[in-house]
């Protein structure tokens, strides 16, 4: 018996990674990378990171993440798109140093399994009790991309979150010899040009594995038992009872959200060298999460009409009404533009299709022009940045990278304008409360809702 357990959309991957109160919110059908691990160095990785530290005078385009000694520029305003020697103090999170083979290096001891542990696999959340996962069974769906699993490790900082231990579950690597009751399969992936191996650990017992699984067992009595208790957990923070009546799980819970859980060494020197062509470091910036794309508008009208905000042109009045003056220099607008792009190519026009026209409309505006009379740009990010960082594994899964690029860059953002309809924004919003980060609204019908002023102690419940 092989029991696979389903994960969220492209959209909510990140978002659901974060907002549990054990460990992830979603595990799907496993699968990784094999211990020869995939070699970051030959996608030229190393270049990109070591001209930013050791070259002089050196240029980088934040948004293609390639480094020349040339002036050479391309797309609109790209002689303001060009960084020149970013101080290590301007940095945030991991170091925009990234060295492929050291961090390697550290991955393998990290991973080493302790037969001691308390292990599990194959759960779809992880409970207070266990405090080892193999990590060949956690893996994340890129839905909108290729409808493939990818690696856990290959998204994630593995490194950072292992330190955590054992306030947090550590990932230790599969081992024959001490996880007898599972079976290792491998999996190349053609990337075009490159490839990898993907290994994934099933369970090779008959029968029920919650009854006859036990090295390691899989979490909890039943598929759905862990799931009721995170349920539970979600309910009592929200009844704001969790610090009494389920401290540890609120522990856990935090210390996810604070910052245990980062991106891939490489995704955050990204992530780092964005933040400054943004202005982080100046006037600052804010990301509006415009979750305005079809199968939004398309949702049922009834559900969550009250909080539901759909057309572009409404979202960019309320950011003027609340800020009347330029708050930031540089606005980051995060929205899935080749869905919006393929849903305004059909032929047969309805009124969610005219409404998805306006607002793509509206979204080209501003990127072209600006906010506040051409004082602020506007800028994308996410995927189409990720096309061109210089890594073959990460361009294939460009559309879930991209994501992850821009949820943290919303959690690193000045202020951060989104939707309480929307996981990600929902989740970025909450992991801002808990690092202090209080400039956080959602837009509504009514206007623009401040969600974590001083008072605010608790997170926001997702409950659309």
């Amino acid at each position: 018996m092989r029991t696979i357990v389903k994960n969220v959309l492209v959209g909510c991957a990140v978002l659901s990674a974060i907002n549990v109160s054990y460990l992830l919110v979603q595990i799907v059908q496993s699968s990784t990378l094999s211990n020869d691990t995939y070699d970051f160095t030959k996608e030229g990785i190393l270049d990109i990171d070591a001209s930013i530290d050791n070259r002089d005078n050196v240029q980088v385009n934040p948004l293609s993440n390639d480094a020349s000694d040339d002036d050479t520029e391309s797309g609109p305003d790209a002689a303001d798109n060009k960084i020149e020697n970013i101080p290590s103090s301007a940095r945030n999170g991991a170091s925009s140093a990234f060295n492929a083979a050291d961090y390697e290096e550290q991955l393998k001891e990290s991973l080493i399994a302790l037969p001691e542990a308390n292990t599990t696999c194959h759960a779809k959340f992880f409970l207070a009790g266990r405090n080892q996962i193999i990590e060949e069974s956690v893996n994340w769906k890129d839905t909108y991309g290729h409808n493939d699993f990818v690696p856990h490790r290959i998204l994630w900082d593995v490194v950072h979150w292992n330190t955590f231990y054992p306030v947090l579950p550590r990932f230790a690597s599969y081992d024959k010899n001490i996880h007898t009751d599972l079976a290792l399969v491998e999996t190349k992936v053609d990337l075009g040009g490159s490839s990898f191996v993907k290994r994934q650990v099933n369970y090779n017992v008959t029968g029920n594995i919650f009854v006859n699984a036990t090295k390691p067992p899989p979490l909890g009595q039943n598929p759905m038992q862990s799931k009721n208790k995170y349920k539970m957990f979600v309910k009592t923070l929200d009844k704001g009872r969790a610090k009494q009546v389920l401290p540890l799980q609120l522990e856990m819970y935090e210390t996810i959200l604070k910052g245990a859980l980062r991106p891939h060494p490489f995704l955050q020197s990204i992530i780092d060298k964005i933040r400054i062509q943004l202005g982080a470091e100046n006037q600052g910036y804010m990301v509006l999460h415009a979750r305005v794309e079809p199968d939004m508008i398309r949702q049922n009208e009834r559900v969550c009409r009250d909080w539901r905000v759909t057309n572009m042109t409404d979202i960019i009045n309320m950011i003027y009404e609340k800020f009347p003056e330029p708050p930031v220099g540089t606005v980051l607008i995060v929205f899935a533009r080749s869905i919006m792009e393929d849903e305004a190519k059909k032929s047969k026009k309805d009124k969610f299709n005219i409404l998805n026209d306006h607002n793509l409309k509206v979204i080209n505006e501003i990127v072209e022009n600006g906010m506040w009379g051409g004082k602020v740009k506007v800028v994308e990010a996410g995927s189409r940045m990720i096309e061109d960082a210089g890594s073959d594994i990460f361009k294939y899964y460009s559309n879930l990278v991209g994501s992850i690029v821009n949820f943290f860059l919303a959690i690193q953002s000045d202020i951060l304008v989104g939707t309480q309809i929307s996981t990600f924004s929902t989740l970025a919003m909450n992991s801002r409360l808990y690092r202090e980060q209080r400039e956080n609204y959602f837009y509504r019908p009514m206007g623009i809702h401040w969600m974590s002023p001083p008072n605010a102690t608790k997170p926001h419940k997702f409950s659309c």
